[in-house]
């Protein structure tokens, strides 16, 4: 028993003996292995975004009012100045009326003021006249004491009287001036009922209809500037670290076909929003405006799919990411074939599209890598790469 263990223990021996040998032999263990070359590194944030103009004015109603007239429809080109639509608001014609009369009824009043301010004046001018000739009267001894002290209480009661005439007037003034400030305000509120365009552009939406009553706050007309659109696209707030204005994007569309449309980022937002994804995910996205090269066949309300370049490098040195690994501080090494020798060697990387990787330091144009860099290669092991 004990001499067939021994002869088991020798066969086994002699295997491993034999399969080193042809390992030697064969010059060491096989590799599959990658050149350094130079290529391209493009990475993108892709999302889905809408078209949009690049600008817009939404006019909304200031007050209750009732649609009178609508002299346009959406799509209609309308310049600026050019009647959209009227509205009635009775109540506001009931009370420009009454502030009308009401002031009427003021400025007669502050012209009787006047004219009677106008006659005390003189009356006053006349009185003290009299009081002045009294004065020298009763010097000369032609009239009494009395007589003087009638002319000095006449022009005493004139001041009076003029002076009570003068505030009568300025009251009368100042009410007919807050009337005239309250009929301009309501001047005001009637000139909006009469909704024009601000700008030159194309009815983009038109959300009553005449007859509606609309409450302030109602969306009236929403006018945009013809052929000028954008693209807004909600980025998760994990990916925008890698975006930056003047990015090149990628638009593609349905409607587009096969056409790809170019932009550049234009905007983006300071905030985050909460937005619900399709499966009823809460996410922090936040807006990113996208300007486009042109249109083509885009509409605003269209929804598109873009791909923002955040690294397009090109003729630089790049590796498959499998070829390198991790070390000790985060440091990335890989196993170069010296020689027909394992060289562990530590590099220095920089962007990544996922499957491939920039080498900023450490190898050079045409070195030999093995591929795998999860094997356990030892430094100087013999290696033979595979054909």
């Amino acid at each position: 028993m004990k001499k067939r263990k021994k002869l088991i223990f020798g066969a086994a021996g002699i295997v491993i003996l034999a399969v080193a040998g042809i390992v030697l032999m064969s010059g060491g263990t096989e590799v599959e292995t990658s050149q350094v070359t130079r290529g391209e590194i493009n990475r993108m944030v892709v999302d889905s975004g809408v078209v949009q103009p690049v600008q817009s004015w939404d006019l909304y109603a200031e007050q209750n009012a009732r649609v009178d007239t609508i002299s346009l429809e959406i799509g209609a080109q309308v310049q600026k100045g050019q009647l959209i639509m009227s509205l009635e608001n009775k109540d506001l014609a009931v009370q420009i009326a009454d502030a009308q009369a009401r002031l009427a009824q003021s400025e007669l009043q502050a012209a009787g003021a006047q004219s009677s301010l106008e006659k005390l004046e003189l009356a006053l001018k006349q009185a003290r006249e009299d009081l002045n000739r009294a004065e020298k009267l009763v010097e000369e001894g032609v009239i009494t004491e009395a007589e003087l002290e009638t002319a000095q209480l006449s022009v005493k009661s004139y001041e009076k009287d003029l002076s009570q005439q003068k505030a009568l007037l300025e009251s009368a003034r100042a009410g007919a001036a807050g009337l005239r400030e309250t009929l301009t305000q309501l001047s005001d509120k009637r000139e909006v009922l009469t909704v024009k365009s601000p700008a030159d552009g194309i009815i983009l939406k038109l959300p009553i209809k005449q007859g509606e009553l609309v409450m302030p706050g109602s969306l009236l007309v929403s006018i945009s500037l013809p052929g000028q659109l954008e693209v807004k696209a909600d980025i998760l707030s994990d990916d925008l670290g890698e975006i930056e204005l003047g990015q090149k994007v990628r638009i593609t569309a349905p409607v587009l076909g096969n056409e790809v449309l170019s932009g550049t980022v234009q905007k983006i937002y300071p905030q985050a929003e909460e937005k619900q994804s399709a499966l009823g995910v809460t996410q922090r996205r936040v807006p990113v405006i996208i300007s486009l090269d042109k249109p083509a066949n885009l509409k605003p309300g269209y929804e598109v799919q873009v791909a923002i370049e955040t690294v397009n490098l090109s003729e630089v040195l790049v590796l498959p990411r499998e070829s390198l690994r991790t070390v000790d501080h985060d440091q990335k090494e890989v196993m170069v074939v010296v020689d027909g020798k394992i060289e562990h060697r530590l590099v220095q990387t920089g962007a990544s599209d996922g499957e491939r990787v920039e080498i900023l330091d450490g190898l050079k144009e045409g070195e030999i890598v093995v591929k795998d860099a999860g094997l356990d290669l030892k430094e100087k092991q013999k290696v033979k790469i595979m054909p």
